[in-house]
């Protein structure tokens, strides 16, 4: 079966990296680390979440990876970044990723974050 064009992004992405890794799309959602955890099954820990946040001043955008259950620490972010970040909003994020919101993933982006 053809992939979306989104999954096709990212499996292009990994090729592009040299990595021979398959994008599987799932019937269900996954657009939470619990839902990607119980789609696939395997503990939420073992999900990675991207999250896109903007930088206040410069409004570029900042990529966050993390472990599933684990909250990001956006102050401590702001203050290795130097400026204060937002959570971006969901025009925001597809427009600089080219993804939706709940289903970004941590490359294949329409620019570099």
């Amino acid at each position: 079966m053809a992939l979306s064009a989104s999954a096709q992004k990212v499996q292009d992405a990994l090729a592009e990296i040299g990595l021979t890794l398959q994008v599987v799309e799932l019937p269900g959602s996954t657009r939470t680390a619990v839902e990607a955890a119980q789609a696939v099954g395997c503990q939420v820990g073992q999900i990675v979440k991207s999250l896109v946040f903007r930088g206040t001043q410069s409004s570029q955008p900042v990529l966050v990876v993390a472990s599933g259950p684990n909250r990001v620490n956006e102050a401590r972010i702001s203050q290795v970044l130097g400026e204060p970040i937002v959570k971006a909003d969901a025009e925001y994020v597809r427009q600089r990723t080219g993804f939706a919101i709940g289903g970004v993933p941590p490359l294949g982006h329409s620019e570099p974050l």
